[in-house]
């Protein structure tokens, strides 16, 4: 072993739904799993807010995704 340790976050069944959900209708050539990773920080700060503080910022929860991710794909 090289000392450093590997870990995996998993997303809570509906976040993951969402975000397979968005990026297939992003179609083919897109490297999701580089990407989720790359913003999982944001993904599960927004996931953990509730619907009202979700909405205080003007976000739906089915909008993550599109918030997140909304500069790579406009």
């Amino acid at each position: 072993m090289s000392g450093s340790t590997e870990f995996t976050i998993a997303f809570s069944p509906p976040l993951s739904a969402r975000l397979d959900r968005y990026f297939a209708e992003m179609g083919q050539g897109v490297n999701a799993h580089r990407l989720i990773r790359d913003r999982r920080d944001i993904l599960l700060w927004l996931n953990a807010r509730s619907d009202a503080e979700l909405a205080r910022m003007g976000l739906t929860r089915d909008g993550i995704p599109a918030h997140v991710f909304g500069d790579l794909f406009g």
